[in-house]
């Protein structure tokens, strides 16, 4: 069915931000809350780092907060009366129009749109024009009723998995405490070794000439550590040829060297599962034999805290080699330390399937939120109600 569609303006109040003098920036709680972009969001609602004492633009409780600048497109709902930055607008719905969260539902149906739309050469933005000029598709409020209830049926199953996702990330490192205490304080007085010790060897990256176009079109995998999370790798961003590990610092690190150990973004480590070459924000580390990988993988990301102690740098934080080579480690024997890959081992195929579900519940909402907005999702529930609406 073809809803009309009305310009934004026509149905809401867009308040673009303002940054505030910067004397007026405080940690104190003084004034309103100040969110400055994406950076302060939530899953829904934002969470206040800074307050403003002399507010220039203000959102009202309900507002839904558009990201507007790096990157365009994420929203957020204000929780109370806030002092928005320019990396920001808020978006108040006329009631008499529209319904709140039909009005939040079609901002994340647009976003991937808006974000193509970003423009600027320092980073993306959208400018107040495109965001009043907007066309929204307005069906009778009791189409926009039905959209909302189906979508939030959606979101809250989306919702409870990735509630059950991040209580399964808790189980590996819980399960490390539980078999070998906190290595922080070692109450089973384990005998401790530092990785050099434990290390055949460490391997350092680096990064090739991106001037040199032909360097990044070969066919080994170049890891940076954004693509490393705990326990994945996630290759298949870049890739290069052994012309360009040959003339740069990078080197490939075999998958036999079993862990990558991010030294920014620190505490992130995972087996590197094929060859590849690295960037500096990543050591390789070789492990001797007698030593599990899945085992010091897991104590090192309980000792992230001692990571983060020796960071080195103002700006981007982060440790050095030898840093990484001095960290201390709980070291059982190598029978104890394999009982806990076994059971790794289960949880990771656990994981598999978790994720599995994962996407195809992200896949659900996006192909539902589609149909919303295309008209499609109501025209069916319309044909399944055809003899109850005679």
């Amino acid at each position: 069915m073809e809803w009309p569609r009305v310009r934004l303006d026509e149905i809401a109040e867009i308040v673009m931000g303002q940054s505030p003098p910067g004397e007026t920036y405080n940690d104190a709680g003084d004034g309103l809350p100040f969110f400055q972009g994406k950076a302060d969001f939530g899953d829904q609602y934002p969470t206040p780092r800074k307050w403003c004492s002399a507010p220039t633009r203000v959102a009202d409780p309900g507002d839904i907060l558009l990201s507007v600048r790096a990157p365009v497109g994420p929203t957020n709902v204000a929780r109370e009366r806030s002092c928005i930055g320019r990396g920001l607008a808020a978006i108040r719905v006329n009631p008499a129009c529209a319904k709140q969260a039909y009005l939040r539902f079609f901002f994340q149906y647009m976003e991937p749109i808006l974000s193509l739309r970003g423009q600027g050469s320092t980073f993306a933005a959208i400018k107040r024009n495109e965001v009043v000029g907007l066309k929204v598709p307005l069906p009778p409020s009791p189409e926009q009723h039905r959209i909302v209830e189906i979508l939030h049926q959606a979101e809250r199953i989306r919702c409870r998995r990735t509630e059950s996702d991040a209580k399964t990330e808790r189980i590996r490192p819980a399960l490390f405490i539980k078999m070998f205490g906190d290595p922080a304080t070692n109450p089973m007085s384990w005998p401790v070794a530092q990785l050099g010790d434990v290390a055949q060897e460490f391997i350092s990256g680096g990064t090739p000439s991106t001037k040199v176009e032909h360097y990044w079109t070969g066919d080994i995998p170049w890891i940076t550590g954004a693509d490393v999370t705990d326990n994945v790798v996630v290759a298949g961003r870049k890739w290069i040829t052994q012309k360009a590990i040959d003339n740069s610092a990078t080197h490939v690190v075999p998958k036999e060297a079993i862990l990558l150990v991010t030294r920014t973004g620190v505490g992130k480590v995972a087996k590197a599962g094929a060859d590849i070459a690295i960037s500096q924000d990543l050591t390789g580390i070789v492990l001797k034999e007698g030593t599990n990988a899945d085992f010091v993988a897991a104590a090192i990301q309980q000792k992230v805290n001692s990571l983060l102690g020796v960071q080195q740098g103002a700006i981007i934080k982060g440790v050095l080699r030898k840093d990484v080579e001095k960290l201390e480690i709980p070291l059982p024997t190598l029978p104890t330390q394999q009982k806990f890959a076994n059971l790794v081992a289960g949880i990771m195929k656990l994981e598999a399937n978790w994720s599995e579900s994962h996407l195809r519940l992200e896949t659900l909402f996006q192909t539902t939120l589609h149909r919303a907005f295309t008209g499609d999702l109501t025209a069916s529930w319309r044909e399944g109600q055809k003899e109850l609406l005679q």
